[in-house]
């Protein structure tokens, strides 16, 4: 017979990975299968994309693996002149490179697409869970970017961030972080979810976004 005590932790184990799926995230559309109802071309909850450098689009099929889906795309070997023309067919016109030159994007700003403003639950920690790709080792980041009132001026203003560093070469692959804003600045009232790449030039993808709200972990007394 199986000691009670281990019978218990296995019985744990076995559910912990439909544990961890039944905390809900609470960002929206972190899987970006669903459309904007007023703009059919974007992903519902985040910002427009140039369609070029950012495109929201079907991932591609890998040999082996489940679909994807709808995902973010990147390619950040498209040059600042080339995307200064596509930002601005697009109409995302508070996207300005000063003095755009040939080379890459990459090699400069980089490539980022921001999701809409979510509110935070005080007290909270923040964990960010999401997949990435790149076809030939193009690095990446998720900021976990948290925003407030500074100092009752009535002015939203970024006061705290956190950032996931991601890369990858032809496989999807995923990352996590855990984030305190309330530690560090109790007065923030927001979050939004930022996706970056830049160098080396190329392509890579994101898909799956998760930001779940979990209970701050006192912390151990001091030893004496």
């Amino acid at each position: 017979m199986i000691p009670s005590t281990r019978l218990l932790f296995l019985l744990l184990l076995s559910l912990s990975p439909a544990l961890a799926e039944s905390v809900p995230s609470v960002l929206p559309n972190g899987d970006f299968e669903q459309a904007d109802p007023a703009n059919p071309q974007k992903a519902a909850h985040w910002d427009l994309t140039d369609g070029l450098g950012v495109q929201w689009t079907d991932a591609p099929p890998i040999p082996g693996t489940p679909s994807h889906g709808k995902a973010i795309r990147m390619d950040t070997a498209v040059p600042e002149t080339t995307l200064v023309e596509s930002y601005t067919r697009a109409g995302l016109t508070q996207w300005v490179f000063p003095h755009p030159q040939g080379n890459a994007i990459a090699e400069t700003y980089g490539l980022s697409l921001y999701s809409e403003a979510v509110p935070l639950e005080p007290g909270k920690a923040y964990r960010v869970t999401f997949d990435y790709f790149s076809e030939k080792g193009t690095a990446g980041k998720v900021w976990f970017r948290c925003y407030g009132d500074l100092n009752g001026t009535g002015v939203t203003k970024r006061l705290y961030e956190g950032v996931v560093d991601c890369a990858s070469k032809g496989t999807w692959q995923t990352f996590s972080g855990l984030f305190h804003p309330f530690k560090h600045r109790p007065n923030v009232t927001q979050f939004k979810v930022m996706l970056f790449s830049y160098y080396p030039a190329g392509v890579c993808w994101y898909d799956n976004v998760r930001v779940e709200a979990v209970d701050e972990v006192p912390a151990a007394p001091a030893q004496p």
